[in-house]
């Protein structure tokens, strides 16, 4: 049994019997009272995407490596470069039973475009980071939806494109309740017509498999 939680934005949560991944501490998490991270769980090993404040703050993983026992920490070499100064050692290879694509994040308004992983683990979950790029998915595929890089249009593209059979909408915190009823409203229906089903999760929601 695999159970997927999701904190806040694309902050997510893998657990099983091999114990529990963390995808992207980002601040929304932290920083926020949306979340009571004393409610969370002892974390094994820590997947981050990219290095933008949403997807990793430091003091967030520094507080999950110090209230945990030998916490790993996984991401690109960007990460690593961001994580050294504050004496957290990232490692660029792939933890046990996971897997990553090296892709480049959506182009954002400045038409930068850093470098994204995508990680998909134990063959259940896919997380794309900051892209539409990854060329392949799980059965389940977290999915981007309202973000300065992209459109919902895309992100259900992208979807249509891997043809997981459920996506979980993340990197959504910048709307409202309604707006984010009406995003999962309209994604929702266009993917269904595909055979996708949409899971929705708020924050602190979790979905077992």
């Amino acid at each position: 049994m695999t159970i997927i939680s999701r904190l806040a934005d694309s902050c997510l949560t893998v657990a099983s019997e091999e114990g529990t991944t963390l995808f992207d501490p980002g601040f929304f998490t932290f920083d926020t009272d949306f979340v009571d991270l004393d409610d969370l769980g002892e974390v094994q090993r820590v997947l981050i995407t990219h290095e933008h404040a949403d997807h990793v703050k430091p003091e967030f993983v520094r507080w999950l490596i110090d209230r945990g026992e030998d916490v790993e920490i996984f991401g690109n070499r960007a990460v690593a470069d961001l994580l050294r100064p504050h004496d957290i050692e990232v490692k660029v290879d792939n933890p046990d039973g996971v897997s990553h694509e090296d892709v480049l994040h959506g182009v954002l308004p400045n038409g930068m475009q850093p470098p994204n992983r995508s990680w998909t683990i134990d063959g259940v979950l896919t997380h794309p980071g900051d892209s539409h790029e990854p060329g392949t998915s799980a059965p389940i595929l977290a999915l981007p939806c309202m973000m300065p890089w992209g459109s919902m249009t895309g992100a259900v593209a992208f979807a249509k494109r891997l043809g997981p059979s459920q996506v979980i909408p993340i990197h959504d915190f910048y709307l409202s309740e309604s707006g984010r009823q009406t995003v999962r409203h309209l994604a929702g229906g266009a993917l269904k017509a595909a055979g996708i089903e949409l899971i929705p999760l708020d924050w602190n929601d979790s979905y077992t498999v």
